[in-house]
C-alpha cells in the first residue's frame, strides 16, 4: 500500500475527541492529526505520533504477528527506555488500535505480558 493511501485510511477513520479503549486499561482521546502526525491524550500527557512511523511499522510487518516489544525493537519512537531519541511506549498499543479501527489489523490480544496483533 502507498503511503499516501495508508495515510487516508487511517485519517478517515479517525475523528478529533474520539476515545480509544487502551487494552491494557485507561484511554487515548484523539487530539489533532494531520498528514504528517496524530496528538493524542493519555493520562494528563499529550503524545504524539508521526505518521510516517506508523507506515513504516505497517510495511515492515504486514502480514505477520507483531507484539508491543518487535515495534519497540523495530523504531524508539515506540519506546519510552529508548535514547537518542526516545519514543513513548503508548505509542505501540495507539498503533494498534488505529490499524484495528483502520481495518488493517486483527482484534488485539494479550500475548504473555505484551500485546499483540496481526497487521493484515
Amino acid at each position: 500500500m502507498k503511503r499516501d493511501d495508508f495515510i487516508s485510511l487511517i485519517l478517515t477513520n479517525i475523528a478529533i475527541g474520539e476515545v480509544f479503549q487502551n487494552p491494557g486499561g485507561g484511554t487515548s482521546t484523539i487530539k489533532r492529526f494531520d498528514n504528517e502526525k496524530i496528538v493524542y491524550q493519555r493520562g494528563n500527557s499529550d503524545i504524539t505520533l508521526k505518521m510516517e512511523k506508523i507506515y513504516n511499522a505497517y510495511e515492515a510487518f504486514q502480514g505477520n504477528f507483531v507484539t508491543t516489544n518487535d515495534l519497540k525493537k523495530f523504531d524508539n519512537s515506540f519506546d519510552s527506555t529508548a535514547r537518542n531519541p526516545s519514543g513513548h511506549s503508548c505509542n505501540c498499543t495507539f498503533s494498534f488500535l488505529l490499524l484495528v479501527k483502520a481495518g488493517l489489523a486483527k482484534e488485539i490480544i494479550k500475548h504473555g505480558r505484551v500485546f499483540g496483533t496481526t497487521f493484515i
